[in-house]
This record gives structure tokens, C-alpha cells and sequence, in this order.
């Protein structure tokens, strides 16, 4: 891919941690930012979720899933001490492969749909009614059903992670869900739209960008008309940011791709807007990081690099 000159060098004080080298680079797509420290910690998790998979934040706190092998279960987390407060039990549901999850006004939906060896053939978003969720700290519930199927691929041999059908990005767009696709073959993500009805739906690619890396959770604030998308490559975590959104392409007069370069080793899976400048994102455990939630503020970050 071809680049640009360097922009600039500068020095800034993030989080209460010391100076630090800060770059940025821009190249045809979209604007490198290499970003120069560990974000401020949210919250912990507890162990029972080191395989957490996907985030959102409502009514004042954050929920979580754990992936493939979990319960078919909705985790409200306690932010002080990072333990489980509520759990919405999906009655009707197994959890193959959750992989995200979104929401709007009214419902939560819960994407099943991580693919890793590229042959299954019962991908499908659970849809939750927000009503049905009481304030008890176990609430059982019976999801609507979402399937789906891609109309561009033909091929469901066994090939694990050597393909471009996994998924494990799921928002909320008006009245429809849009997935992001997670392609080991070639770093890239396809996005696909569906409506927010049960039933069964073969759905074709929209548009795709090369990520340059894997494509692991995403989410769309509908205020500010923003996107981001939050993934890896060999095991270096990035944040993809969009300008105006349109959910049609991933065209944008703003396209950032901020590495997260401390953070190196962490696997990142979950991401949601807490407020219309700030996300919170999550991470599984692993040797070096353990299973938590950060936060990274974008307005400081723009403030800092003059944009």
C-alpha cells in the first residue's frame, strides 16, 4: 500500500502516565495513528469471563457475553468490582459461537455466528426484547430468531481459519443489523445488511475494507453518526474510526486506524460507544493481559494530534 510523507512527531501526556513518542502516518485509506500507551482501565472482569466476546453499555452499565462453549447467557457487570449482577438466560438459544453483541431502544441482539473453520450452515442473531428483562438477578427469556446465510459463499469444507467467511462484528443501523466479516484469508472485512425481522435471509456484501488485520467487534453511535470497528493483527490490537457512517460503504471525509502498540499480546473482541467522544472495549484473558474492559477517549486524542 502506498504512503504519504510522515505528518508530524509530538509528545503528550495521556492517562496520567509519563511522555511518550506519538506518530502518525496517512496513507490511501485511511490515517496510521500509533498509539503510545495501555487506555485507562474501565472495569475487571471475573473469570467467568475470560472468553468475553462482545460489549455494549446500557442503562449505566456494561453487559457482556462469553463465546463459543458458553452459557446462552447476557452478563450485567458490576463496574466497581467487575463481578456478574444479572444474567438474561436465552431459553430458546445454545451458544455455538457468540460472537457480538448490539442493541437499540428495544431490543439486544446477540450475534451466533463465529465461523472459525468456515462450514457452518445455521448462522443466526438472537433478538432479546428489552421489556422481558426485569430487574431480578436472573431473568429467563425467549429470543426471536434471525438466520442467515451469505449469498457469495458456495464452498462449506472445513478450513479452519483459511477463509473469509468467519463474523464476529454485529451494530445496529436504523432499522436494519449490519455484520462485519472477519477474513483470516486475506485481513479484509465484507459488510452485509439484514433486517431486524425473524426469519431466514440470504444476504449479499455491501462493501469491503482492507483492514489489514482481523475484524473482531464493532458498534455504531446513531447521535454522531460514527463507526468503529476493533480487531488485530499478530496479536497487536487496532481501533478502525468512521466519520458520517452511511451504512452503505465505508467511505468517510475520516478514517483513523489507531495501533494500540502497549498492548501487544492482548486479544481485543468487544467495543461500544459510552458516550458520543468515548469507547469502552473489551479483552479475553490471555498470558499477558487478563479479561477486562478499557476506555479511550477520541475527542483528547484529536485534541492532542491537531485534528
Amino acid at each position: 500500500m502506498k504512503f504519504f510523507q510522515n505528518s508530524f512527531l509530538v509528545f503528550l501526556l495521556l492517562y496520567n502516565t509519563p511522555y511518550f513518542l506519538y506518530s502518525q502516518q496517512t496513507i490511501e485509506l485511511y490515517t496510521i495513528v500509533e498509539f503510545p500507551a495501555i487506555p485507562a482501565k474501565y472495569c475487571d472482569l471475573v473469570e467467568d469471563m475470560k472468553e468475553t466476546s462482545g460489549i455494549i453499555y446500557s442503562v449505566g452499565s456494561v453487559w457482556t457475553i462469553n463465546d463459543s462453549g458458553g452459557e446462552p447467557e447476557i452478563y450485567k457487570i458490576d463496574k466497581t468490582i467487575g463481578t456478574v449482577i444479572q444474567k438474561v438466560v436465552i431459553l430458546n438459544g445454545s451458544n455455538r459461537d457468540w460472537e457480538d453483541i448490539t442493541q437499540d431502544d428495544d431490543f439486544i441482539y446477540v450475534g451466533d455466528f463465529g465461523n472459525n473453520d468456515g462450514n457452518r450452515s445455521d448462522l443466526k442473531i438472537f433478538k432479546v426484547a428489552k421489556s422481558g428483562i426485569t430487574s431480578k438477578k436472573k431473568v429467563a427469556v425467549n429470543a426471536e430468531i434471525i438466520g442467515l446465510t451469505f449469498s457469495d459463499q458456495l464452498i462449506f469444507e472445513e478450513n479452519n481459519r483459511n477463509h473469509n467467511f468467519d463474523c464476529e462484528s454485529l451494530i445496529s443501523f436504523g432499522d436494519s443489523l449490519i455484520i462485519f466479516t472477519k477474513n483470516w484469508a486475506d485481513g479484509k472485512t465484507r459488510m452485509y445488511k439484514l433486517p431486524k425481522i425473524p426469519g431466514q435471509f440470504k444476504i449479499d456484501p455491501l462493501d469491503t475494507f482492507d483492514a489489514d488485520g482481523l475484524v473482531t467487534g464493532a458498534d455504531y453511535n446513531k447521535d454522531s453518526k460514527k463507526l468503529v470497528l476493533i480487531g488485530y493483527k499478530d496479536r497487536l490490537p487496532f481501533i478502525f474510526y468512521f466519520s458520517n457512517f452511511n451504512g452503505r460503504k465505508f467511505e468517510s471525509d475520516r478514517v483513523y486506524r489507531f495501533n494500540l502498540n502497549k498492548m501487544k499480546d492482548s486479544q481485543t473482541e468487544g467495543i461500544a460507544w459510552l458516550n458520543d467522544e468515548t469507547i469502552i472495549f473489551s479483552t479475553e484473558q490471555t498470558k499477558s493481559f487478563s479479561q477486562q474492559v478499557f476506555e479511550l477517549n477520541f475527542q483528547s486524542v484529536f485534541k492532542l494530534i491537531g485534528k
